[in-house]
């Protein structure tokens, strides 16, 4: 059995999130994007948790509250990936919706793949990665990660 490492898994699917994006001629093309980028967000958020730092969806969650109606519960960051965990699964677990009921999108699925796109390429370069992982990262990986291009 072969061994990976998730960092290095994780670029790679950034960069096939980003080809899967820019090249999208159908909607299953921008799933796939906000999928794989979905992905790469939780590989990279919980490592900048550990290290002390904020993801981008906790930043807005923490913006959102600053600007929030004061006394209302805290915004928990899982509402900026609201399209992601619906694609990932039909219902809810606790029973409140059958998965035959939950088969309906609404979603500009563009925007949620670009901002998506946006956070995964915002968090995986704020994490602390070691030297001989880096040196297997890609360098098309590199070359995306230090653009200034945007996805918006």
């Amino acid at each position: 059995m072969q061994k990976y490492n998730k960092i290095v898994l994780a670029a790679d699917m950034f960069v096939e999130a980003h080809e899967r994006f820019i090249n999208a001629k159908l909607p299953v093309d921008l799933v796939a994007s906000l999928m794989l980028s979905g992905a790469v967000e939780g590989i990279v958020a919980p490592l900048l948790k550990e290290q002390g730092k904020r993801s981008a969806h906790q930043l807005l969650a923490a913006l959102s509250d600053l600007v929030g109606e004061p006394g209302t519960s805290p915004t928990h960051e899982g509402i900026f990936r609201t399209v992601y965990n619906g694609l990932k699964h039909a219902g809810d677990r606790r029973g409140a919706v059958e998965p035959s009921a939950d088969l309906e999108l609404s979603a500009d699925l563009r925007v949620e793949a670009a901002e998506m796109l946006e956070a995964a390429k915002e968090d995986f370069g704020k994490v602390l990665v070691a030297s001989e992982v880096r040196s297997e990262l890609s360098p098309r990986f590199v070359e995306l990660l230090t653009s200034g291009d945007d996805y918006a």
